[in-house]
């Protein structure tokens, strides 16, 4: 078993803590839920987008499952290249100082910035049944840069 970081916003767990601890991603997800409602009240604001209580809270629901499934697909990336890296037994990627190589660093900031374009992608979609397209390009773009899984380049060396 691969025990490739997942990074849920804040939080960072190894896989394998999943199948043993399964609160442990109720705690991540709900604090990538609070996360992603701060940044909508942000991007509310600055914006000047008015949006009524209950539309805001599905237009903040769905965000939420857009970035859990955006940082699920960058992990899954992370998990399939260490996959890939033991079967032709070349070290592509490491999970403990993922700095140790250029090839390492680069598979890790592409895993966010693949996560970061999923975000955008399904945020816009998702957002132009609520707002205009200028808009929901606007607050779309903003989620993918804030709520982008940065910590996926925090070494899990530093963390455990």
């Amino acid at each position: 078993m691969i025990c490739a970081p997942v990074f849920f916003n804040n939080a960072t767990f190894p896989v394998f803590m999943f199948y043993f601890l399964p609160p442990l991603f109720g705690l991540a997800a709900i604090a990538n839920l609070v996360l992603n409602g701060i940044v909508f009240f942000l991007s509310t604001k600055f914006f000047s987008i008015k949006a009524r209580g209950t539309e805001s809270f599905r237009m903040i629901f769905g965000l939420w499952l857009i970035s859990l499934i955006a940082n699920l697909f960058g992990s899954l990336f992370l998990a399939s290249v260490g996959v890939l890296s033991k079967r032709i037994h070349v070290a592509l990627i490491d999970f403990d100082t993922i700095y140790s190589s250029p090839i390492s660093t680069l598979m890790f900031a592409v895993a966010v910035l693949l996560s970061g374009l999923i975000i955008y992608a399904l945020d816009y979609f998702y957002l132009s049944t609520y707002l205009t397209k200028k808009q929901a390009a606007r607050v779309a773009l903003f989620f993918a840069i804030l709520t982008a899984p940065y910590p996926f380049l925090i070494p899990a060396s530093l963390i455990y």
